[in-house]
């Protein structure tokens, strides 16, 4: 599975990198950048599950 962000629906509210480090990072801009695009265990799926979830703009999907 693949964790893709649409950066046009992105409003920068920073919950992505500050709840889920590991997989989120923020860059100069504010936008999260991607730090693991294949989520290939049960705890990394979980943890974007999460960060999908609390982000306010609905920009982060997960997909097969």
């Amino acid at each position: 599975m693949k964790v893709k962000v649409d950066y046009r629906k992105c409003l920068k509210a920073g919950e992505c990198y500050y709840n889920h480090p590991t997989i989120f990072q923020r860059t100069e801009n504010g936008y999260p950048k991607l730090l693991v695009e294949e989520i290939d265990t049960d705890d990394l799926r979980q943890e974007v599950e999460e960060a999908i979830e609390v982000c306010p703009a609905g920009a982060i999907t997960l997909e097969a």
